[in-house]
């Protein structure tokens, strides 16, 4: 830490106001640049698991109980999080579009402060631009408005905490971060023990009675985390819903959604490593001359928490093993963090060397390849959602025509849909339905209901938990509630194989001889839209 002048107070005002000045243009800086880089995400529509996350918030605010009344087998953070954006902005995906680009400058005015504490105010504000930077630019409109990306924030908001001046509230909210992150993605437990090593370090520092306050820290951590976990079993207690969220959340996913299978070989983690640092190699770059000049600065303790971070990151993503895009945006805070360092280092190291030296020339060189290495990385990343963005904004590209960029047919992994596709097919169901009649989707795309703006009858909103573990007792209770209220329609998916499930959700269908009957009982066929066949409920029931 600083001293302060001592000989006049008149000395340290200005010193304090500077610093005040600085932080705030900081924060500006950061909080423009986000905007600007996020504003082609606002009109981007809902992948398959924003539409799961969507359709669930939309329930939970007529008042449905998380997993109790409509299953997923995330936890409840991200669901509350989509309930807050709809609440806030209005039933429009772009409500959610506009939260998680929130959610991302926030992130990086946290990232700005842990960093700026560690590395110093240059490297605060190059880690945070570069979050929101590569936030926005690398990831795809399927793998933002994620749990990812609230764990991020939390995790992050709380190293920015524990990074600053000791006290007991700091702590305790630090914590309480730390337990609300768990309830977004359980995973953050690999990447908290960086949040640890903060807080040991600072202990060290400390002059006297330094393991006491590390003890005493940890304690008071975590109890701002039991609070945060205590609010959310509270939450499921009051409404007898314990049993469903432990099923849900915990039982299913290490029963039936675990990958490990797919870590065949080591050559795997190279490939793994690539997929990120390939798109990402200006900050690939910059994290090796990090490393380099760790020795050089002597900051070889903030370089080496850099690296462990980077390291529990990247085996969250091993331990989930599906290494989907999503995966990979918990790399990201450390990874920035890590090319902050090294650019500021080169920059330093220009600043200190002597004048009209070679040195000083050499890394007055290296820095600017570094800044412009990046630059040319954004933009290659970034060119072709400001060409659609601006071109929709402008009057150029239609909203069909713009909707059609996404989700292509016949893309891999994807059922080979369209949101065009979905927006027809919710029109089509919600002009031929009145608001207390209900739909069903067979399938994997809720948010043809939630387009559609009806509920369905039950809280199996997709096939996947019933096919994925044929449960019987989950599929006696679907079943029942089809029986006890049929829905208006009933549409079935037909070309949808996957990772989890190699057969059609149509080959599903037949296979079950019971959802089979009931669908042969009483309803008969509409017509196929696209890759859609829908039934409609027949008006004299054989019975």
């Amino acid at each position: 830490m600083n001293a302060e002048p001592s000989d006049s107070n008149h000395a340290y005002a200005p010193t304090v106001r500077a610093r005040w000045r600085d932080c705030i243009l900081a924060l500006v800086i950061i909080v423009v640049v986000g905007t600007v880089f996020g504003l082609p995400s606002l009109p981007e529509p809902f992948g398959v698991d924003q539409g799961i996350y969507g359709y669930t918030a939309e329930r939970l605010l007529e008042g449905a109980v998380d997993h109790r009344d409509v299953f997923d087998h995330k936890p409840p953070g991200i669901h509350f999080a989509y309930a807050v954006a709809f609440a806030l902005f209005g039933h429009e995906m772009w409500s959610v579009r506009l939260l998680d680009l929130l959610a991302a400058i926030a992130t990086a005015c946290g990232l700005w402060a842990f960093a700026r504490r560690l590395g110093g105010t240059r490297a605060g504000l190059i880690a945070g631009l570069l979050y929101v930077a590569y936030y926005a630019s690398a990831f795809d409109w399927m793998s933002r408005a994620q749990p990812e990306t609230w764990v991020n924030l939390t995790l992050v908001a709380a190293l920015a905490l524990t990074a600053g001046p000791r006290s007991w509230p700091r702590t305790l909210s630090a914590g309480a971060l730390l337990g609300a992150g768990f309830w977004f993605k359980p995973t953050i437990v690999l990447p908290a023990w960086v949040w640890v090593a903060v807080l040991a370090d600072r202990a060290v520092r400390e002059p006297a009675g330094r393991w006491t306050r590390f003890r005493t820290d940890f304690l008071l951590a975590g109890a701002g985390a039991l609070a945060a976990t205590a609010a959310v079993i509270l939450y499921y207690a009051i409404h007898g819903a314990l049993r469903e969220m432990w099923e849900a959340v915990f039982l299913f996913n290490m029963r039936y959604h675990n990958r490990f299978h797919m870590l065949r070989d080591w050559r795997q983690f190279g490939v793994a490593i690539a997929f990120l640092f390939r798109p990402l190699y200006a900050a690939g770059i910059l994290v090796v001359l990090a490393v380099t000049l760790a020795a050089v600065q002597k900051r070889w303790r903030v370089v080496a928490l850099g690296l462990a971070w980077l390291v529990l990151a990247f085996a969250t993503v091993f331990w989930q093993a599906g290494f989907a895009k999503v995966h990979y945006v918990a790399v990201l805070p450390p990874l920035v963090f890590l090319a902050a360092l090294g650019l500021d280092g080169a920059v330093e190291l220009t600043r200190v060397a002597a004048k009209n030296s070679r040195q000083r020339a050499a890394w007055l060189a290296l820095t600017c390849v570094g800044s412009s290495l990046l630059l040319v990385n954004l933009f290659h990343l970034s060119f072709d959602r400001w060409a659609k963005f601006i071109a929709l904004a402008g009057g150029g590209l239609t909203r069909e025509k713009y909707d059609a960029t996404f989700w292509p047919k016949g893309a891999p992994g994807r059922g080979g849909y369209s949101i065009a596709d979905l927006r027809q097919i919710a029109a089509y169901l919600e002009a031929r339905t009145t608001a207390d009649q209900t739909i069903y989707v067979w399938g994997f795309r809720p948010l043809i209901a939630f387009l559609a703006h009806r509920r369905m009858p039950t809280r199996f909103s997709f096939r996947y938990p019933l096919t994925r573990t044929n449960d019987p007792r989950w599929w006696a209770e679907f079943l029942s509630d089809l029986d006890r209220s049929p829905p208006a329609y009933f549409v079935v998916m037909l070309d949808d194989r996957g990772l989890y499930h190699p057969e059609t959700s149509k080959e599903a269908l037949e296979n079950n001889t019971a959802l089979h009957l009931f669908l042969d009982s009483r309803y008969e066929f509409d017509r196929t839209l696209s890759d859609f066949e829908i039934y409609r409920l027949r008006r004299t029931l054989p019975y």
